[in-house]
């Protein structure tokens, strides 16, 4: 073989190996300055509009507002069920925000889909992916950004923008509601950024593992992430950054204690400027919290004498008023009033004042000084800020607040003077009063708000088709703490207003069908319970009479005569009818318990109404004790005169009729026929074992409980 051939061969392949490296050089080089350069460029632009990089990159103190005690701060449980987490909103670019740049993101995914068709072996690719999957994330297409997301993790698991797609991917499951798959995701973020010393991306992946457990109230799982990474990081001014989110923590949850010892223990390492201003910031205000109030003052003041501190002078003078306030007991002193005027005048604008401003609206809302706080709130909005959604919720709801209560006083006015329009101004006011009630339990207060609902029904008439959503209102509000309340008021407004919107959905509540007629003894009974509940006491008698009428074998028939008996006796304060019913009840069903159990109150009671001389307090069985006293003392035997001071006891009458005779219980004559009640309280009276109960006593037992559903 000649020896030339080796050295050819060498040759040759090596001249192969630079012509493929020229090309991809070449291709590499077209890439870059045809396509990539200007799409990497176009993306700068769109995120400087954004001050989308200020926002990650910390360039200045965040503002931490602690919770509120009482006061709900941000959305509630179920809405976060529907929606977003109320964290991830500060990821989403508003569409008002987008439409500037909407041109120049549609051009960064032109050029990424030309790099990817024409260029897919060129160093470029991974690039082109990653910010194809930022601009349909700024987009709010959400699939394409996590396809996109997916197929750069998948290509280059070790690559340069892996951390950054692994987070992305991440923001995008979680905003969609996919939990498992955005935890998953952001465990290997947390991953790939220790890999790849991307301290930026662990910091923010920390930080939404944090939030993440804090809705789900895990205390513990939200301060984990960043004990772990403190104690393996080796770098001091990392584990100082770190160590500030951790104390931040348990500062925004106002576990203040355990704040100020957290934020003491960033001194243990290097901070930076920005980690040790925040920490000793922050610390001061927890002090001032803990109501160590000279200790917080000599923090601040050394904040003050600090020259590296003066470009955050904002944030110092927004503490030095919570100090301020917090050591006195009058929000609206005169010289706090000044120094906030004074703060405010020279920080215009700044987000650290408004949250300032948002505490204190807050500190007056909860005192029920909804005028006084209406300017704080309305000074916590003039810009986004993390305060701004809520800011915004309780000035909308004061303002509508006042409102209403203008619209209800000038209804008012209106009666007097247009007596002919009563009827209406009624509904009207009632629905105002509604629309209250509605604020009231939006803003919190749940008590005020069952007031209004009340109020709303109680102030129209029968006839009002939206009388049904009064009680609906009240249910719901009550559901939770008493069920049982509940669904009567829910049987109330399918008897009483079948055709009304609601009836569907309490029908559906109380696990009825839409064409469920009730008519058994037992559904009347607690229809009847459910109406005397909501002091409907018209309608209660309706649904009791009617299970005595329709059902006058059933055991609850006797009970429902009882209950109406109490409700007209305890309830309505009508003592006729109450004896009435506890008279029918006495007359139909003598030998039931509930006859037994107030068969002695309505002869009292029948005796006092005829003039026997009865003592409230006393028992009736204390007398016949006095008259067998004086019958050993030689006077009329006690029996006899007993009989003879209740001769005449029985011979009232009482609304509805003549006085009912109780069989198999009053005496007869010779030939069988009654012969009055008067002689059967006679004939019982000799056979009394006991006393006769009052007809105000409080021993007796009240209406039996609504019974089970069959």
């Amino acid at each position: 073989m000649s020896p030339f051939r080796p050295i050819f061969i060498l040759v040759l392949v090596t001249s192969v190996v630079l012509i493929l490296q020229g090309c991809s050089w070449y291709d590499n080089q077209t890439t870059y300055f045809n396509t990539y350069y200007n799409a990497n460029r176009i993306m700068t632009d769109v995120e400087d509009e954004f001050a989308y990089q200020d926002e990650n990159k910390r360039t200045k103190p965040r503002v931490l507002v602690p919770a509120i005690e009482g006061v709900e701060q941000d959305q509630s449980a179920g809405a976060k069920r529907q929606g977003t987490m109320d964290f991830l909103r500060a990821f989403i670019i508003d569409k008002t925000k987008l439409q500037p740049v909407a041109t120049k993101v549609d051009s960064i995914l032109i050029k990424g889909s030309k790099i990817l068709a024409n260029h897919p072996k060129s160093k470029y690719v991974e690039g082109s992916l990653f910010l194809m999957a930022k601009s349909y994330f700024y987009r709010q297409e959400w699939i394409p950004s996590q396809q996109k997301c997916v197929e750069l993790a998948e290509q280059f698991a070790d690559g340069e923008y892996s951390p950054d797609a692994h987070l992305l991917l991440a923001k995008n499951y979680l905003i969609q509601r996919k939990i498992s798959q955005g935890k998953q995701a952001l465990s290997r973020a947390v991953d790939v950024a220790w890999y790849r010393e991307r301290w930026d991306i662990l910091s923010e992946a920390f930080r939404i593992q944090a939030e993440l457990a804090l809705e789900e109230s895990d205390l513990d799982g939200a301060v984990q992430p960043y004990k772990q990474a403190i104690a393996q990081s080796e770098d001091d001014e990392v584990r100082a950054r770190w160590q500030v989110d951790l104390a931040s923590i348990y500062y925004r949850l106002g576990e203040y204690e355990m704040a100020e010892q957290q934020f003491a223990k960033v001194e243990e390492y290097t901070p930076d400027p920005l980690a040790q201003f925040e920490s000793r910031l922050y610390r001061s205000a927890a002090l001032a919290r803990l109501g160590k109030f000279t200790e917080a003052e000599e923090g601040i003041k050394a904040i003050e004498e600090n020259r590296n501190f003066d470009e955050w002078g904002s944030f110092v003078a927004a503490e030095r008023i919570a100090l301020e306030r917090l050591q006195k007991e009058d929000l609206q002193d005169p010289a706090l009033l000044a120094k906030e005027k004074q703060a405010d005048t020279s920080y215009i604008g700044r987000p650290e004042l408004m949250a300032q401003n948002f505490q204190k609206a807050m500190s007056l809302y909860k005192q029920g000084d909804y005028e006084a706080a209406l300017p704080y709130f309305a000074k916590s909005k003039l810009t986004r800020t993390p305060v701004y959604d809520v800011a915004n919720k309780y000035f909308t709801l004061i303002k509508q607040w006042s409102e209403q209560h203008r619209k209800v006083d000038g209804f008012r006015a209106v009666i007097p003077e247009r007596p002919g329009y009563a009827d209406t101004v009624a509904k009207s006011v009632a629905r105002e009063r509604y629309a209250l009630g509605r604020i009231h339990e939006q803003m919190g207060n749940a008590d005020s708000a069952m007031s209004y609902y009340a109020l709303a029904y109680d102030s129209t008439y029968n006839d009002d088709p939206e009388r049904a959503r009064y009680l609906f209102a009240q249910a719901r509000l009550i559901a939770p703490s008493d069920p049982d309340a509940a669904d009567s008021i829910m049987e109330v407004i399918t008897e009483r207003y079948p055709n009304a919107d609601v009836a569907k959905e309490a029908y559906a509540s109380l696990g009825f069908s839409d064409d469920v007629q009730i008519d058994d003894a037992a559904e009347l009974y607690r229809s009847g319970t459910s109406f005397r509940r909501i002091k409907d006491w018209g309608y209660a008698e309706q649904q009791y009479t009617a299970v005595v009428a329709n059902h006058p074998g059933s055991p609850y028939a006797p009970k429902a005569l009882y209950a109406l008996g109490w409700m007209y006796e305890r309830e309505a304060g009508n003592v006729d009818s109450a004896l009435h019913f506890y008279g029918q009840l006495i007359e139909k069903y003598p030998r039931s318990e509930y006859a037994k159990d107030v068969r002695a109150s309505v002869e009292f009671a029948l005796a006092k109404r005829n003039g026997v001389e009865v003592e409230d307090s006393l028992l009736l069985k204390d007398l016949d004790k006095e008259l067998y006293e004086r019958g050993k003392a030689g006077e009329l035997d006690a029996m006899q005169q007993l009989l003879k001071n209740n001769q005449d006891a029985l011979n009232g009458t009482i609304p509805g009729g003549a006085l009912p005779n109780i069989p198999g219980v009053t005496p007869t004559d010779a030939s069988g026929q009654p012969r009055g009640l008067n002689d059967m309280l006679q004939e019982q009276l000799r056979k009394a074992q006991g006393g006769v109960l009052p007809a105000g006593d409080t021993t007796r037992k009240p209406p039996p409980a609504v019974p089970p559903k069959p």
